[in-house]
């Protein structure tokens, strides 16, 4: 039988940013893309927030990049990136490499702003996912996470990530029109963050782009809270 062997080396990323470090900066943002969205495009998405120099985000690639074809056999393909590669059998490389790749990436963003600027992590799709595994075990402290149409792969750990999170707010965000998968929809989500003790809430928005508004905190219920009904049901 063939036998595989684990080897660590280092990789090159790419990320973007949405303004720029500076003594200026009051608040930093990193957003971690789904898959099979381009960083252009969440760029694109989240630009409204970085109309001034006290925001700054941050967009890592994910290190497992590809190309997505183009919308016509004459448009260039698009370069895309994915955080895990469900169905391998084993995500545990995956998930140590986005750790170390993101706790360097955000000390080195960090060092470059105001000592104690507050940090925000949003996770879209898969990069939910990339994101509550980051947090989890990662040495980078956050002062809130925000779960934009999450999406977990099913042989992900999701409720052992969970509780392993520091007890810091988490925003669900769900469309009010499931696209994606029924866990989507937020209410599981939502109801494992209560379970494992944080403070949580759920917010529904219209599915398009992503707006200001869908990214404010909410009101987070308590445990006992019974999670509102998804509108599609």
């Amino acid at each position: 039988m063939l036998a595989y062997h684990s080897f660590a080396t280092t990789r090159t990323a790419r990320y973007a940013l949405l303004g720029q470090p500076s003594a200026a900066v009051r608040t930093v943002w990193f957003c971690l893309h789904d898959a099979d969205q381009t960083i252009d495009d969440l760029a694109a998405q989240l630009a409204p927030m970085a109309n001034t120099p006290e925001h700054l985000l941050v967009l890592p690639e994910a290190l497992s990049r590809y190309a997505l074809p183009g919308a016509t056999p004459a448009q260039a393909p698009q370069p895309a990136a994915a955080w895990l590669a469900p169905g391998s059998g084993d995500l545990l490389p995956d998930l140590l490499d986005l750790t170390a790749y993101l706790d360097a990436l955000a000390a080195d963003i960090m060092a470059q702003c105001p000592p104690d600027t507050p940090l925000t992590v949003l996770g879209c799709g898969q990069g939910a996912a990339a994101a509550c595994r980051w947090l989890s075990g990662s040495r980078t402290a956050y002062e809130r996470l925000i779960l934009y149409a999450a999406v977990f792969p099913p042989d992900f750990d999701r409720r052992a990530t969970l509780v392993a999170l520091p007890e810091r707010p988490v925003t669900v965000v769900s469309t009010t029109v499931d696209t994606l998968t029924p866990e989507a929809a937020g209410n599981g989500l939502l109801q494992d963050l209560l379970d494992v003790g944080l403070p949580a809430g759920l917010r529904h928005v219209v599915p398009g782009p992503i707006t200001l508004a869908a990214l404010s905190p909410v009101e987070a219920p308590t445990a006992a809270h019974e999670p509102e009904p998804n509108p599609t049901e």
